[in-house]
């Protein structure tokens, strides 16, 4: 049996990554990133059964690396307004840290079809810490009486979209504008 070369995922990793926030994952093509990574197609298919494979393995690794900075400290029975806080803080650290792979993620976010469903529905499990707090913090009515997917919704997105602008503009979130984002989420969020 053939030994797997993890320079050779890593490569493969990459390509998918730089195919698809260079060219769009619509241009997205196993010979494309079989190129990009310097191997061969028949390469490609030792290491993934498929591109859908190979789509939802870069996809969980990337999503495991925004969620070890996300969970970062967090304490799910500490303080719910610091916990909020600090979740936050988090997943603006960790797309700034990784603005390409976070791209990816987005597009991933965005066209759920591109992974196969139980890839999809792994990754949400994952963040299944993110909506407990939320349903905690309504339960002891910290928070308004939305669905926990709706702050999710909009407190994630609305770092992630600054975010976007940013990488779009070759910079990364100012402390001030995570600080303000933050504040303005709690503010929003906050029972009265």
């Amino acid at each position: 049996m053939r030994t797997k070369d993890e320079s050779k995922i890593e490569a493969l990793h990459q390509a998918v990554i730089d195919v698809i926030n260079h060219d769009g994952y619509q241009n997205l093509s196993v010979a494309k990133i079989a190129k990009k990574a310097g191997v061969s197609v028949a390469t490609l298919y030792i290491y993934y059964s498929d591109k859908k494979d190979m789509l939802g393995k870069v996809y969980l690794k990337i999503k495991d690396l925004i969620d070890a900075k996300l969970f970062n400290e967090f304490d799910p029975q500490g303080p719910f307004e610091q916990q909020f806080k600090r979740l936050l803080r988090n997943y603006a650290d960790a797309i700034c840290t990784y603005p390409e792979k976070a791209a990816v993620m987005r597009v991933f976010n965005s066209n759920p079809n591109l992974v196969a469903e139980d890839v999809y529905s792994q990754s949400m499990d994952l963040g299944k810490p993110v909506a407990d707090l939320y349903r905690h913090g309504l339960e002891e009515k910290l928070i308004r009486q939305y669905e926990p997917e709706i702050f999710i919704s909009f407190t994630f997105n609305a770092i992630d979209s600054l975010a976007q602008i940013r990488f779009m503009q070759g910079k990364t979130l100012t402390k001030d504008e995570v600080d303000q984002l933050i504040e303005m989420a709690w503010a929003a969020c906050k029972q009265n």
